[in-house]
């Protein structure tokens, strides 16, 4: 019985290649998508960076750079956050690494930004962009750097720069560079150039060497250690390491390829992000795959009508065909989904790449690839085939044998119940997402705003021949009111044929509403942030430099002639605990360092309770949505932990009216600085007195370039704030991500049109022997082909209108998305040249073939 089984589905494999080969399609497209996120998935746990500045030690010691906390219920579910800033290591630790056994040496690490300026008055960023970093001579073993020319510093102004950095700034041993450290430059003698083995310098990274005593003197804390290197002759070191230091919760014991994340907390970030979108994306791309391979095989199976109907005629069993239509699913879908696990990889490999170029994740990361992913591809696929081929066939297989040779004959006029019930239920959730949009705050309202236009479309989708027959009817009735033989055969072929048509148009939908959706969306809350962002900043000069601002500009700026007040902006994160959270103990919170005695005149968020003046000391300021959902109020603590991992408590003593631009949490310049790692500020706001001249004051401003090399300054309405770090790359990412998707649909789209237009050759040679011209069939394709797209277009563009309309009145007040038109028109476009195309081109070849050979095509 099997084998007559296979035997029986591989031949009717055989005989209906084409409508197969559109099922392999979506399901081989599938796999693709589906073993790209897996590998990105798991490279977000596994994956990382290669060490480059530590990588001559075999262990590191670390900060920990994530913070792990429980919520409030019974099974006590755990929520781990990684922390923006780079967390330090006690100093005290060395003699503690020292001492356990197999430890032969330790070489403790000072790091701190080290911004070189070169004689020509170049501010020098560092080999990834960022900032150079300073370090002791003493820590160079560590890569190991050694000295190409020239000698080791030895006094308090000499300095050894790496090969590379040396030759970006046009020095050589014995010259003179200004390097600042958190403030104006100091000058410095080169005493030396030194490289890694075989290299100029490092790849992420420009390293500046000093004597080990300046060193820590620069450093910001001579108590603290970027790292400790950790040299040993025993294979179990790093076990000896991790054991020895496991009850200290500060630290973290790095090894093999875990070594780079001690280098920076990029790598630690940049794993976070890509398994939280990986694994988002992931749903939904396997509810994308689902709906269009259940299209797909819906189209397929229903262009199987007769042929099902004679099977149950000839006393075939519904079990028989349901295994039939089983064993042809899964051999369709297992090749479809073993042939696409290699160019899923690729992909993978091709996003990372993207994403290295973005700046999302940083250069060499490496992926992990292991089996896992790619059973995972092919399980899934295989089981979103059986579910789509499950619920295509189950009405088909529950009528009659009779009634199915009748029902065969046409398209099935009602919709069965549960699909209505399910399309009603996506409605209604669509419905719910988009009040939710208009009510929750902050970058919350921008996930209902998506998942709204994503149920919506499934919606269409399910209700789809419903809804075509009600629209068929309406243009129907115009199409007969105009005359002429092809649009009177277009409107009664469409109002007869509403699944083919819904099967046409809901792909077209996804397309351009899902689409639409998600690029306005996004463009729509970045241009919020940086509109309130504007709003909120009453100061007339904005300064800013290339590697961040030292905080020493705001009190220069204050000695210029004509200013009022002047305050730094110290951007960072901070991770707020809730003790008494049931899902979510730790919220991720944009925070800003200012100085308060400043803010008259610079900066102008309305306060709703408490004072700006109070902000001094061990104190905080949140928003109101913050404050909300943290449950505080005036007087009340804050537990949290700054972005190095200092743990803080302090007093609530203002709540101020929501912005995205500046965050939901306001501290003094004081108690942020500290635990930053670059020690600058992102900018410098000023205002100037009523009476002032203010180009006088500018070029005040412009002087202070002479003392800080490098610093701009510009007119407030060209402030840009930085947005949150997390959420630009999440940004980048959902782009990215969305476009890989939407090639995929844009496939199936095209797959799916292509074979339903196909199977029509019996249907389109009948017209032709019944006195139809080519000219007027291919006609009425056209007229068809435009009913198709119109359809879709009125449809893929009204479902994205209220959830973004509603985003954009919460966000601005206004119903307008941002975002340029340009690129809904583009979409639009795409969309309906792919409809035309995918309908019209099939039916030309139709139409050239030969009416003996179309007629005697078997159904």
């Amino acid at each position: 019985m099997v084998t007559a089984m296979l035997s029986l589905a591989w031949a009717t494999i055989r005989a209906r290649k084409a409508a197969f080969v559109a099922s392999f399609l979506a399901l081989f497209g599938g796999a693709v998508l589906f073993t790209a996120c897996g590998v990105l998935l798991e490279s977000g746990l596994f994956g990382g960076v290669p060490a480059q500045r530590y990588a001559a030690a075999p262990v590191v010691v670390g900060g920990n750079q994530s913070v792990t906390a429980k919520t409030n219920t019974k099974e006590a579910e755990s929520r781990t956050e990684q922390l923006a800033e780079k967390v330090p290591v006690d100093a005290n630790l060395l003699g503690t690494v020292a001492g356990i056994p197999g430890v032969t040496k330790v070489v403790g690490e000072v790091s701190f930004p080290a911004t070189v300026v070169a004689p020509d008055g170049r501010v020098l960023s560092g080999a990834d962009g960022g900032h150079s970093l300073g370090h002791g001579w003493g820590s160079a073993e560590l890569t190991p750097f050694t000295v190409r020319a020239g000698s080791a510093p030895a006094g308090p102004r000499d300095v050894v720069l790496d090969a590379e950095l040396a030759r970006r700034a046009g020095v050589s041993v014995g010259g003179t560079v200004r390097i600042s450290v958190h403030a104006q430059p100091v000058a410095y003698h080169v005493s030396g150039v030194a490289a890694p083995s075989g290299k100029d310098g490092l790849d992420r990274q420009s390293a500046v060497f000093f004597t080990d005593d300046v060193a820590r003197s620069l450093s910001a804390d001579p108590g603290k250690l970027a790292a400790i290197g950790v040299f040993g002759d025993s294979s179990e070191l790093a076990d000896r390491v991790e054991k020895a230091l496991r009850d200290n919760g500060n630290v973290a014991v790095h090894s093999g390829s875990e070594r780079g994340e001690a280098e920076s907390p990029d790598g630690a970030q940049s794993r976070q992000i890509l398994m939280l979108v990986s694994s988002s994306f992931s749903g939904f791309v396997l509810m994308i795959v689902i709906f269009v391979t259940a299209s797909t095989l819906a189209l397929v199976l229903n262009q199987r009508r007769r042929e099902i109907a004679l099977l149950r005629a000839i006393a075939a069993t519904p079990g028989q065909v349901r295994r039939l239509i089983g064993i042809e699913t899964t051999l369709v879908s297992g090749l479809g989904a073993l042939l696409g696990i290699w160019p899923g990889i690729y992909a993978a490999y091709g996003i990372r790449d993207v994403f290295v170029k973005i700046g999302v994740i940083p250069e060499g990361f490496e992926l992990s690839i292991s089996p896992v992913p790619m059973a995972a591809s092919v399980v899934l696929c295989v089981g979103a085939a059986w579910l789509a081929a499950w619920t295509s066939a189950r009405r088909m297989l529950k009528v009659k044998p009779i009634e199915a040779l009748g029902e065969a004959a046409v398209e099935k006029a009602k919709l069965g119940r549960g699909r209505m019930i399910t399309g009603q239920v996506m409605l209604l959730l669509a419905g719910t997402g988009v009040t939710a949009t208009l009510v929750l705050s902050g970058q919350l309202a921008v996930v209902p705003a998506v998942t709204s236009s994503l149920f919506a479309v499934i919606g269409v989708g399910l209700l789809g021949p419903a809804l075509m027959s009600r629209a068929t009817r309406v243009i129907g009735r115009l199409l007969l009111g105009s005359g002429g033989t092809a649009p009177y055969l277009a409107a009664r072929n469409s109002m007869a044929n509403s699944r083919r048509l819904a099967a046409a148009v809901t792909p077209l939908v996804l397309t351009l509403g899902f689409s639409v959706t998600m690029f306005y969306s996004q463009t729509t809350l970045a241009d919020a942030v940086q509109q309130q962002a504007r709003a909120a900043t009453t100061a007339d000069f904005v300064l800013t430099a290339p590697a961040g601002v030292p905080v020493d500009v705001a009190a220069a700026a204050r000695s210029v002639p004509g200013v009022r007040a002047a305050t730094p902006l110290i951007g960072s994160e901070a991770l707020v605990l809730d003790h008494d959270a049931s899902s979510e103990p730790i919220t991720r919170v944009k925070a800003n360092g200012v100085d308060a005695g400043q803010l008259a005149g610079t900066l102008s968020l309305a306060v709703k309770q408490g004072r700006f003046d109070d902000l001094r000391g061990d104190t905080v300021a949140l928003s109101e949505f913050q404050a909300s959902w943290q449950g505080k109020h005036i007087g009340d603590k804050v537990d949290m932990y700054l972005g190095d991992r200092t743990r803080v408590s302090p007093r609530l003593v203002a709540v101020f009216e929501n912005n995205l631009g500046y965050g939901d949490m306001l501290l003094p310049q004081d108690t942020l600085l500290p635990h930053t790692t670059t020690r600058t500020a992102g900018s410098v706001l000023v205002s100037t007195e009523g009476t002032a001249d203010r180009a006088a004051v500018e070029q005040g401003l412009r002087a202070l370039g002479g003392t800080f090399p490098g610093l701009a300054v510009a007119d407030r309405h060209s402030l840009t704030v930085a947005t949150d770090g997390q959420q630009q790359a999440n940004d980048w990412l959902n782009r990215i991500l969305l476009g890989v998707i939407l090639l995929y649909v844009a496939l199936s789209v095209v797959n799916t049109l292509v074979t339903a237009t196909l199977d029509r050759s019996r249907e389109l040679t009948l017209l032709r022997l019944v006195g139809g011209t080519r000219r007027q069939v291919l006609r009425m394709i056209r007229v068809e082909s435009w009913i198709v797209v119109a359809i879709a277009a009125v449809l893929g563009s009204a479902l994205p209108v209220l959830p973004l309309a509603f985003l954009s009145f919460n966000f601005t007040g206004s119903p307008l998305p941002a975002g340029p038109p340009l690129v809904y028109l583009g979409i639009l476009a795409v969309t309906v040249l792919i409809g035309l195309l995918s309908i019209r081109l099939p039916a030309r070849k139709v139409a050239r073939t030969s009416l003996a050979d179309n007629i005697l095509t078997r159904e």
